[in-house]
């Protein structure tokens, strides 16, 4: 729905910024000019009573107390007033409440005395009130005790008018409540507008992603900045659809594959049933059709076998059985085996262990024991009579490096990348001879991997192929 767009909450939450910036900045700037109005118009009234006071030691000398309007004071006060040109409000009272005299501007208007006003008064302390009910405006008041020895308490009152302080601080609530609402508008229509144009890009990246599917994998979405958010995005997208496209490509590969290498062995079954149910009329017969029977039931079953093993790994399916054995020793048992197998091809099998002591290892031996013998099986396999396979074995930083060389036919360099890759046969027509599936060095590098360490070779026509297995003693790594 519209509210829950990207779009519109960006929007929102410009907006709910923007109004809680004005509100906080409104609230501080009304709360600052209170209190510098408040501290002026105290700074101004402490200076009135000062001089009031002044005046009061000055004048009565020697006289009562309280003042009387019979003693001339209160018409010199006035005088005195307006002199300076003040028009605060300014009257002198006993600590009863005794008014004795005030300034004109008073008239019937008396300056309350408040109880925390009096009791300030009387530890000798100046006392600062505000009151609102005296006049349409507020008045800001001063009490102040004029101390005169030998007589009773004397208090000046000086108050000042702050209908301008009002009027200023009704201006700025003005100002806030007329502007920021406009504010607020532009910021919704504008907010809209940017996050309108940041946003596009992303959309324009949603309508080209939906164009592609399984059948164009290959298209890539265009980088125009490749500096900015955007560009990061659209390459990881093209980086996403490169690999699913690979992805694709190894699984049609696959099911090309695996169909083929199921095809060829179900394909001499029928024909050789065929035959046999055709022309084979003696037992001896049958009994060899039986047998190349179950010799193609045997390649089937090893492909199978070797898929699901491959398709567990990668699925997590099977799990590495983890404890500590001798390579050595597993590296000794694995060259007699080998020994056996090439004495009929007339195949040497060599055993080089660059060591001085027993190297053990954690890891899955069993796996392991498959690896190393698919690769002596390999080397045997492709070496002519009167040849050598070589297995090695030394140490390096920590890692147990076994390598097999033959001095057999090799490999050319074109096909050195893709050996490891799934049902990839050099020579199609000797693979199916030796009776190999294409999957022994693609199961050797996943068991390499999942301990850890890997498979790699080098290879020269004509002189022969060296693989080199690195794997960590210590183990493969925990989430392996």
């Amino acid at each position: 729905m519209f509210y829950r767009t990207i779009r519109f909450r960006l929007t929102l939450w410009y907006v709910l910024t923007l109004a809680v910036i004005l509100a906080a900045s409104g609230f501080f700037w009304h709360l600052n000019l209170t209190r510098d109005q408040v501290r002026r118009t105290d700074h101004r009234l402490t200076l009135i009573s000062e001089e009031v006071a002044a005046f009061r030691l000055k004048s009565q000398e020697g006289q009562p107390a309280l003042p009387r309007q019979a003693d001339g004071y209160c018409e010199s006060l006035e005088g005195f007033l307006r002199d300076r040109g003040w028009m605060e409000y300014v009257q002198v009272i006993s600590e009863q409440g005794e008014l004795a005299c005030f300034s004109s501007n008073l008239r019937k208007l008396s300056l309350p005395l408040s109880e925390q006003a009096l009791k300030s008064a009387r530890r000798g302390d100046s006392f600062f009130e505000t009151r609102r009910d005296l006049k349409s405006f507020p008045i800001r008041i001063l009490t102040r005790p004029l101390g005169v020895p030998g007589g009773s308490l004397v208090l000046v009152q000086v108050g000042a008018s702050m209908a301008l302080a009002e009027e200023s601080l009704h201006d700025l609530r003005l100002m806030l409540m007329t502007f920021s609402p406009l504010a607020l508008l532009i910021v919704l229509v504008g907010g809209w507008f940017l996050a309108g144009r940041a946003l596009a890009p992303v959309m324009h990246i949603t309508r080209e992603v939906r164009k592609i599917t399984a059948d164009n994998l290959s298209q890539r979405l265009p980088v125009i900045k490749a500096e900015d958010e955007m560009g990061h995005l659209t390459e990881t997208f093209n980086s996403m659809l490169a690999r699913l496209e690979t992805s694709f490509s190894k699984i049609k590969q696959f099911s090309g594959d695996a169909s083929h290498e199921l095809r060829t062995p179900l394909t001499i079954l029928k024909g050789e049933t065929e035959v046999a149910q055709r022309w084979a009329k003696t037992p001896d017969e049958f009994r060899k059709m039986l047998q190349s029977n179950l010799e193609e039931i045997d390649r089937m079953e090893r492909i199978i076998d070797n898929l699901l093993t491959l398709a567990k790994s990668e699925a997590g399916e099977r799990p590495l059985k983890i404890s500590e054995f001798s390579l050595s020793d597993l590296l000794q048992d694995l060259y007699l085996q080998g020994k056996t197998l090439g004495e009929d091809g007339g195949i040497d099998v060599i055993l080089d262990m660059e060591v001085t002591r027993e190297i053990l290892m954690r890891g899955d031996q069993p796996q392991l024991q498959r690896l190393f013998l698919n690769l002596i099986t390999n080397g045997i396999k492709y070496t002519p009579g009167g040849g050598r396979v070589e297995v090695g074995l030394t140490l390096r930083e920590g890692q147990a490096l076994v390598t097999v060389a033959d001095n057999g036919i090799g490999i050319e360099a074109g096909h050195l990348p893709h050996i490891f890759d799934r049902f990839y046969r050099v020579d199609e027509a000797r693979n199916r001879e030796v009776g190999g599936t294409g999957l022994g060095l693609a199961i050797g590098k996943s068991i390499a991997e999942a301990h850890g360490g890997g498979i790699s070779v080098r290879s020269t026509p004509g002189q022969g192929t060296v693989f080199t297995v690195r794997l960590p003693l210590a183990g493969p790594p925990a989430h392996a």
